[in-house]
C-alpha cells in the first residue's frame, strides 16, 4: 500500500507518516509477554518499516532527479551505519540490564524527534504524485510497457539480497565450524562484509555518477562472485575473510541502483514500481539463507556457499539483460529539475 500512498500523496508525505508510526510501533514489542503477543507486535512494526522504506527510496529518486546526479548509494550508507549503531546500543543497553521498555521508548522520542525534524526539509510533495486521472482509479498500475524491465530489476535485487542474507547467516559459521577458526575470529567475515559494504555505498554515487549504475553493477557484482568464488575454493581461513571483503564491496552499489533504476522507469508512478520492485527483492533476504541451510545438509556448506558466486553473477547478468533492452533510455539518470 505504501507505493499507492506515495502516488497519491507524494513521497515527503508518507516519509513522515512512516516514520512517526515506526516510532510509535517500536513500544508494543518492549510490552509481549507471550510469543503471539510479540508476533502480532512486530507484524506491525513490520508494517510501518515497510511504509517508510518504500516511501524513503521514491523520495530518494526524486532527490536524484531534482540533482540530476546519484545520492541513493549514500542513503543506503546511512541505512548501513544506523544498523550498526542501533546493534552496538543495543547491545550496550542490554549490557546494563535495562528494561526494554525504557530503551524502546528512550530510542523512540529521541530518533523520531531527530527525523522528524530532519523531515521539515524533504522536497514538495507534488514531485512524484501521478496525474490526476491515474489517482481516480482504485489501484495505480505499472504500465505494461514497463513491467518486464521492474521485473529484470527486481531478480536482481532478489539475488544481491539473497546474497546478503546467506552471508550474514552463514559467513561466520563455515569459518568456525568448517574451518574450524575461534569464534572471535569468525565474526569478522560480516564484519568486515557489513564495513566495506557500507563504504562502498559511500563512494557508490561517485563511481555511478561516471560509470553508469547498471554498469557498475554488472561490473562489480560479477567481480565480488568471482573473488568470492576463488577464496572459497583454496580453503584459507584468510583468504575467505578477503573473500567477505571483497563481496561486500561489490555487493554495495546493487541494492540502491535497483531502487534508482525502479524510480527512473516508474516514472510518476515511482511509488508502485520501487513496492513491486521492493516487494520481490526482499524475499531473497529471507530465502538466501535456508537455501543454504538445505544445500549444506546435502553437499556441505563449503559447496552450498559457492551459490552466493552464482547469486552474484546472476544479479550481473539479470542488469546486463535490462541494459539490452530497447527501454534502456529510462535507465539514464536525468538532468536537474526544479521542484514546481
Amino acid at each position: 500500500m505504501s507505493g499507492q500512498l506515495v502516488a497519491r500523496t507524494g513521497s515527503g508525505p508518507v516519509t513522515r507518516w512512516g516514520i512517526t508510526l515506526s516510532c510509535l510501533a517500536l513500544l508494543p514489542p518492549a510490552f509481549a509477554r507471550e510469543p503471539l503477543e510479540l508476533g502480532l507486535a512486530l507484524v506491525g512494526f513490520g508494517v510501518a518499516l515497510g511504509m517508510v522504506d518504500v516511501a524513503m527510496n521514491a523520495h530518494g529518486v526524486a532527490i536524484e532527479r531534482q540533482l540530476g546526479r546519484p545520492v541513493l548509494s549514500s542513503l543506503h550508507a546511512s541505512f548501513s551505519a544506523g544498523a550498526l549503531a542501533g546493534a552496538l546500543s543495543g547491545g550496550l543497553f542490554a549490557a546494563h540490564h535495562t528494561r526494554p521498555w525504557h530503551h524502546f521508548a528512550l530510542v523512540s522520542v529521541v530518533l523520531g524527534a531527530a527525523a522528524l525534524w530532519a523531515a521539515r526539509r524533504l522536497l514538495p510533495a507534488s514531485l512524484d504524485v501521478a496525474a490526476d486521472r491515474e489517482r481516480d482509479r482504485f489501484w495505480i498500475r505499472i504500465p505494461e510497457g514497463r513491467r518486464l524491465s521492474l521485473s529484470l530489476l527486481a531478480l536482481a535485487g532478489f539475488c544481491g539480497m539473497a546474497a546478503e542474507g546467506a552471508t550474514a547467516d552463514w559467513g561466520a559459521l563455515y569459518l568456525h565450524d568448517d574451518l574450524g577458526r575461534s569464534a572471535g575470529f569468525a565474526s569478522l567475515a560480516y564484519a568486515l562484509f557489513s564495513v566495506t559494504m557500507a563504504a562502498g555505498r559511500l563512494a557508490g554515487d561517485r563511481v555511478v555518477a561516471r560509470w553508469g549504475g547498471a554498469r557498475v553493477v554488472i561490473q562489480s557484482a560479477a567481480w565480488a562472485g568471482a573473488v568470492f568464488g576463488l577464496a572459497l575454493m583454496t580453503g584459507s581461513p584468510v583468504l575467505v575473510l578477503l573473500g567477505f571483503t571483497g563481496l561486500g564491496i561489490g555487493l554495495a552499489v546493487v541494492m540502491p541502483v535497483t531502487f534508482s533504476l525502479a524510480g527512473t522507469v516508474g516514472g510518476r508512478r515511482a511509488g508502485p514500481a520501487i513496492t513491486y520492485v521492493s516487494s520481490i527483492s526482499g524475499t531473497g533476504l529471507l530465502a538466501g539463507p535456508p537455501l543454504i541451510g538445505f544445500l549444506a545438509e546435502a553437499v556441505g556448506l563449503r559447496a552450498a556457499l559457492s551459490t552466493v558466486t552464482l547469486l552474484s553473477f546472476a544479479a550481473a547478468g539479470l542488469m546486463y539483460a535490462i541494459t539490452a533492452r530497447p527501454a534502456r533510455p529510462l535507465l539514464a539518470v536525468p538532468r536537474p529539475t526544479q521542484p514546481r
